[in-house]
């Protein structure tokens, strides 16, 4: 589910227990912010694994998109 909004806050308190959001106008897909919830309940060596799964995701991506243009 994507819902489209800009939100003037910080990724910590997007991430937070918080309901009450300062709407602006942004893409926000709601299943990346509560899997970004997930990660944050994750122990240090947990979360060190999910950004370099994600660091490598992101470096591969933008590699393979590059040689492709």
């Amino acid at each position: 589910m994507r819902q489209k909004k800009t939100l003037a806050v910080s990724l910590d308190y997007l991430v937070s227990e918080q309901d009450k959001l300062e709407v602006v106008d942004v893409d926000v897909d709601v299943d990346m912010l509560n899997r970004m919830k997930e990660i944050q309940r994750l122990n240090n060596d947990g979360k060190s694994t999910i950004n370099k799964i994600i660091d490598a995701f992101i470096r591969d991506t933008k590699t393979r998109k590059a040689y492709a243009s």
